[in-house]
């Protein structure tokens, strides 16, 4: 290890398997994902796995960049992405079906038939409640109200689940609740959360994996820095295209030169 990746390691303070990075590391394990999964869905798998990641990556770079905490298959074909969502984040729903279609982009190849794609279920486990209602988990499935006041399902293998690891209503398991104490507090109650314990704690003290945590911990403040200054571009130039800010003051508050401003503004604009 350089000295450089020794100091890096050194800043690491340890995370809880709410942590997006830490999360999608246990559950790369089917050990610890096929349980987990298991318990959120009151089923039973035989067995999972891990279709090539990559893949799912570059077609996100293609559009919107996001990254998948985890993307498994299981024997009946189901592909499973499970989100660990942490804050207060806006448009849930919305960035649920981006999710589902980047599956479905990932399923099906140019050219292919429609009846290749795949049953997928988006699972985002919410550290608070979604939607306000107390419950353990709001599952969505698209369905037609009839006249009658019957429902019609549509039938076209998608499943939205939002886990809600606070709440108090619903009819789960007593290692569904467990599980949820654990990713809220940190509660061993089980075996199996004990076992997650004790795996969050020997990657905490993976040595290689703090200098990953940290390398991409730095690299995505960048990206949010980035992003921040970009909107902060774009907003003035909308000012300005308004009339509300001249072009000087404009470029001032951008810490450009008007030349550059209206160059970066425009170029982020199209894009």
């Amino acid at each position: 290890m350089t000295d450089a990746e020794k100091a890096l390691a050194r800043q690491f303070q340890p995370v809880t398997i709410r942590d997006d990075m830490m999360f999608g590391t246990v559950m790369a394990d089917p050990e610890y994902c096929k349980p987990f999964l298991e318990t959120i869905l009151g089923i039973k798998i035989r067995k999972i796995e891990y279709p090539e990641r990559q893949k799912t990556i570059d077609l996100a770079l293609q559009a919107k960049s996001i990254r998948m905490d985890v993307y498994v298959e299981d024997d009946e074909h189901t592909i499973y992405d499970v989100e660990m969502q942490t804050g207060k984040a806006r448009n849930l729903p919305k960035r649920s079906r981006y999710y589902q279609g980047l599956i479905d982009l990932n399923v099906l190849a140019k050219g292919e038939d429609y009846s290749k794609l795949k049953k997928s279920l988006v699972i985002f486990v919410c550290t608070f409640d979604p939607f306000g209602f107390d419950q353990y988990l709001y599952p969505f499935e698209y369905q037609c109200r009839l006249n009658d006041g019957s429902n019609y399902f549509l039938g076209d293998g998608t499943w939205k689940i939002f886990v809600n690891t606070k709440g108090r209503k619903g009819d789960v398991s007593d290692e569904f609740k467990s599980l949820m104490h654990y990713i809220t507090d940190g509660e061993v109650n089980d075996s199996y959360t004990q076992a997650l314990e004790k795996k969050v704690s020997l990657i905490n003290n993976n040595e290689e994996w703090k200098v990953s945590y940290m390398t991409w911990a730095i690299k995505l403040a960048d990206e949010r820095w980035e992003g921040r200054e970009e909107g902060n571009i774009i907003t003035l130039y909308d000012l300005y295209c308004d009339g509300d800010l001249p072009l000087q003051k404009a470029a001032a508050k951008a810490k450009m030169s008007e030349t550059d401003f209206l160059k970066a503004a425009k170029k982020l604009k199209k894009a």
